[in-house]
């Protein structure tokens, strides 16, 4: 009986040796997978905090001028429902706090009160690159939407053409800036000089009405500042508000950022 018992009691333990390693390879792979799925769950919060707060700077930072009331509402609605994916993912932090100031900015939206930054907020090279980045994204935001069909196509032609409008105004409107503070140091060639980079910047949008019309303010801006710098001419009242800006060196890494940018995203 003994030397039957030996083989017995050897497979028994052959047997059980492999339920634990199969058990523990069990739950090894249950662990990783565990791990895996806390891992993308992060990554997919993180995501969608990053997309929100993209979204919010594009409501908050961007001029109140700079997104109509149709465009504001879709990207305020966008907001509120990554929002609602972050707390169905049980993201930590106050999400109903983002919840809930989201749909605040939709109903002041609705009453009229749109928010943003004041343009004349935008006084110097740094700002207006930050400025024209956030655009860019905008622009970015804009396509997939279009991409994922959340919109029509002949609308986002509209908005991406009015986004890329605003790109080349941002310097534009810089330049303006610094051409008054020019002119009202008496500085009219330098002013001239200023007016004629604002005009060249937005004589790139050939067929934006917008862009023409400042384009031909420009131009009898500068024909007046002729007449006053060649003394035909007293003086000229200026017909904008004057508004003190510092320009330097910096607007030649600036122009390089922007063709840059321009070369992966043309909307002429």
């Amino acid at each position: 009986m003994a030397s039957k018992d030996r083989p017995m009691t050897t497979t028994a333990v052959i047997i059980t040796l492999v339920a634990l390693m199969i058990l523990g390879l069990g739950l090894l792979i249950i662990s990783q997978m565990r791990e895996k799925a806390r891992i993308e769950r992060m990554r997919r919060i993180r995501a969608l905090e990053d997309s929100h707060s993209l979204l919010r700077r594009f409501t908050d930072e961007l001029p109140a001028s700079y997104l109509n009331k149709t465009l504001r509402r879709m990207i305020l609605e966008r907001a509120l429902e990554l929002a609602g994916k972050l707390r169905e993912l049980g993201a930590p932090g106050n999400v109903e706090a983002r919840i809930e100031a989201d749909q605040a900015a939709l109903t002041a939206l609705e009453a009229g009160q749109t928010g943003g930054l004041d343009e004349s907020a935008l006084k110097n090279p740094e700002q207006v690159r930050e400025m024209r980045q956030l655009l860019q994204m905008l622009f970015r935001f804009v396509e997939r939407q279009k991409n994922a069909g959340r919109i029509h196509s002949g609308t986002a032609k509209e908005y991406l053409g009015h986004i890329i409008f605003l790109i080349h105004k941002c310097y534009a409107d810089l330049r303006v800036h610094e051409a008054q503070e020019h002119y009202h140091n008496r500085k009219f060639r330098r002013a001239i000089h200023s007016y004629y980079l604002a005009a060249s910047e937005l004589e790139k949008l050939k067929d934006n009405s917008e862009a023409r019309q400042l384009v031909q303010q420009y131009r009898e801006r500068i024909k007046a500042l002729n007449e006053l710098a060649d003394g035909k001419t007293q003086d000229i009242p200026p017909k904008e508000k004057p508004m003190p800006t510092k320009v330097n060196k910096e607007w030649e890494q600036f122009i390089e950022e922007e063709a840059a940018w321009k070369k992966k995203a043309d909307y002429d």
